[in-house]
């Protein structure tokens, strides 16, 4: 990836994260990442393209932290819990922002649309790895349903770190997933 591209991306999850994917327009970005408009639009032709760089650069690191989390584990139940405290982790962050996915769902949600369908694919994919880890303790219909369930744990307690700044959401949200 060249540099230009990278400061690109860079700048826009700053400001997307901050700011909301709206409220930011692109020749703030250009400005931010001292990037020509010309270079930007060589290697995003459209706002939309933009967003959906982010978010795949954004679903691809996430998925990189819980693999990296799960990866000294063995049993099914300690994976599982892995993925909780790398949520803990990830809310005690100065960083934390929110899920820059459910934002995008949340901003983009009214129209088919590419940036939607980035959200849902990462999505799909997030389910799925906890689909994988349970199915090796349950069939694969428990599996799916532990799945969903624990998605919607984290997703709230996601919400509930953002919105109410409780950085001990994500070991709530392992309390329940156990009973």
């Amino acid at each position: 990836m060249s540099e230009k591209k990278k400061a690109l991306i860079e700048t826009a999850t700053r400001l997307f994260s901050q700011f909301g994917f709206h409220a930011v327009g692109i020749d703030r970005i250009i400005a931010e990442s001292r990037v020509a408009k010309m270079t930007m639009y060589k290697h995003f032709p459209s706002k939309s393209r933009l967003v959906v760089e982010v978010l795949n650069e954004q679903g691809a690191a996430l998925a990189a932290g819980i693999a990296a989390a799960i990866a000294a584990h063995t049993d099914a139940l300690d994976k599982l819990h892995a993925i909780f405290q790398w949520h803990d982790a990830w809310f005690r962050t100065d960083t934390f922002t929110g899920n820059m996915l459910i934002h995008a769902a949340a901003e983009f949600h009214a129209e088919e649309n590419e940036i939607l369908a980035a959200s849902q694919a990462q999505r799909r994919h997030f389910v799925q790895t906890l689909e994988r880890i349970l199915a090796e303790r349950f069939d694969a219909e428990t599996a799916a349903r532990h799945a969903r369930r624990c998605a919607l744990l984290l997703d709230g307690a996601t919400l509930a770190r953002q919105l109410s700044g409780r950085v001990d959401a994500a070991r709530d949200a392992w309390d329940i997933a156990q009973t």
